[in-house]
């Protein structure tokens, strides 16, 4: 065993280290000079706030970076590409494999990394409370102390839910928790998780809500001078999501409170969540991947996956496309109404979000040639728009388009057709369309790979998907896995990391490849309730 001092660095900058580390290799017989040294290192004011304030930087890569994203995206049919980065190959290939856990794994960072930097983010700020709790004050007579427990537990709750998002299981830890005295951890099940972090926010909005502040538009988010009101509004639209996301399969998302998700929607944010980037500091890696062009072919690493794109298209290439065996699809191209995908002047012109270019490579059957596309994209991430400027994360549509689900699960279709309107007339520039869903039957958007235009709950699918392209991968995952959209025997989440089940000495055990934690296969007409041309 090795003492947790000799793990765990605290300080301005704390190190991202594994949780068994941090709490399951204490040798009790043994001083413990960690806590010593963790109380000095957050004695000052400025070393607390300084500490709380900077986790958001920490946690932002693991959602709007390269890896888990790119990986997570390409599951759910958003992006496709053929390189082997990220673990997008091993993982997105089909037919799908179970996910390899091992500790030998060559990108078993996507997973082990991501869970080290999450709970490095909540040490970072449990660290930060704890000397809050101990009596530390911020600010002239301490009018700055609310503001960094706000925003403290804000990051606790969203760090504890992506971990609720993305694992089976994990270890809920606050600042309550005395880990020099936890010997062995008790690693929670997703839905605990999910509520354990709910709670955090909901403390978070509490405190914003009581309190009046501002935050400095340096060192906490990045260019966004967030008052406590828009701390609460960001904060009510994480549950709102998290409520939803969580979900790991169809039922599970119907069986979500979806009343309090249209409550926590209209609480939430009123218009696009975006950080600002910083050249070579704060940038969005996901975006960049997505328009990246090195010399003259746009969106040469990934580029729209067919199952995205192929909706919109008004012909039968999509049909014929998606008949065919996995093997031996190959890139096709469409033709569509909607200007996000093809522009005014005729087919393959450029659409708002997307654009037609022949021009792919790097493709192979090895790779999966169903993997190539048509279809770049320019909707962000291109030039360095990726690292200057506004960083889109959340959007309302996002929010509108999960109040309409909500409102299509509660029976109450009728108030959700404005919803999916919105974006689908103002972006799409497509006809409105009505509880049958598409009317314009020759040119209808969306249309299913069988030939049929589309239902309302499909046209709804097809806007959060179009709109949130190049957003947040992530979001495209966590939607697939509860509608029942992601390619049979996807893995549905991870496991523990290897890493930390060898330190615990417990069997490797994983998800995915038609073993447990597998998605079944897809029923692509099914509703939720009753819709006209819902079979």
């Amino acid at each position: 065993m090795t003492r947790l001092s000799n793990f765990r660095r605290v300080g301005p900058i704390v190190a991202a280290v594994s949780l068994i580390s941090l709490v399951a290799c204490l040798d009790l017989t043994v001083p413990n000079n960690n806590n010593p040294d963790r109380v000095r290192a957050t004695a000052t004011p400025g070393d607390v706030e300084s500490l709380i304030a900077s986790t958001y930087q920490t946690w932002w890569p693991r959602v709007y970076g390269t890896s888990p994203t790119i990986m997570w995206s390409q599951l759910a049919y958003e992006f496709s590409s053929p390189f082997v980065d990220y673990g997008q190959q091993d993982n997105a290939i089909e037919p799908r494999a179970q996910y390899n856990n091992t500790t030998v794994y060559t990108r078993a960072d996507i997973s082990s990394g991501t869970w080290l930097t999450l709970y490095g983010v909540i040490s970072q700020v449990n660290d930060g409370l704890q000397a809050i709790d101990r009596g530390v004050k911020i600010g002239t007579n301490g009018a700055d102390t609310k503001r960094a427990q706000a925003f403290g537990k804000f990051m606790q709750g969203l760090s504890t839910g992506y971990l609720a998002l993305m694992y089976d299981r994990a270890v809920i830890l606050t600042e309550k928790t005395d880990v020099d005295t936890l010997t062995t951890p008790t690693y929670t099940p997703y839905p605990q998780v999910m509520a354990a972090a709910i709670a955090m926010l909901r403390e978070s909005i509490v405190l914003a809500d009581a309190n009046t502040f501002t935050l400095p538009n340096v060192g906490w988010i990045p260019g966004l001078a967030y008052t406590n009101k828009d701390l609460s509004k960001l904060a009510h639209t994480y549950i709102a999501r998290f409520s939803a996301y969580v979900a790991r399969n169809a039922a599970e998302r119907a069986a979500v409170n979806w009343a309090a998700v249209i409550t926590e929607a209209d609480a939430g944010i009123t218009t696009d969540f975006a950080p600002i980037g910083i050249p070579l500091v704060f940038s969005d890696q996901y975006k960049q991947r997505a328009a990246r062009l090195r010399t003259v072919i746009p969106s040469d690493y990934m580029r729209g996956n067919g199952w995205l794109v192929g909706p919109a298209d008004s012909t039968d290439a999509f049909k014929t496309w998606a008949a065919q065996l996995v093997d031996v699809r190959t890139a096709f191209q469409v033709r569509t109404q909607d200007r996000r995908i093809q522009g005014p002047t005729g087919v393959g012109s450029k659409g708002k979000y997307f654009g037609y270019d022949s021009r792919i490579s790097f493709y192979s059957a090895a790779r999966g040639l169903y993997n190539a596309s048509f279809y770049a994209f320019y909707r962000y991430g291109t030039g360095t728009s990726y690292e200057s400027g506004p960083l889109v994360a959340i959007t309302r549509t996002e929010l509108d388009l999960l109040k309409a689900e909500a409102l299509v699960r509660l029976n109450r279709a009728a108030e959700a057709i404005p919803l999916i309107n919105k974006s689908r007339v103002a972006n799409g520039e497509l006809p409105v369309i009505d509880i049958n869903g598409p009317t314009n039957v020759a040119g209808c958007v969306p249309r299913r790979h069988t030939g049929e235009c589309g239902s309302l709950w499909d046209a709804l699918k097809y806007e959060k998907r179009i709109e949130g392209a190049g957003v947040d991968g992530q979001v495209a995952m966590w939607d697939a896995r509860g509608w029942g959209t992601l390619a049979a025997n996807s893995f549905v989440h991870f496991p523990i990391p290897g890493r930390e089940l060898e330190i615990i000495r417990q069997p490797i055990y994983s998800f995915g490849g038609g073993g447990a934690g597998s998605a079944p296969a897809i029923d692509w007409a099914r509703c939720p309730v009753a819709l006209p041309r819902c079979p």
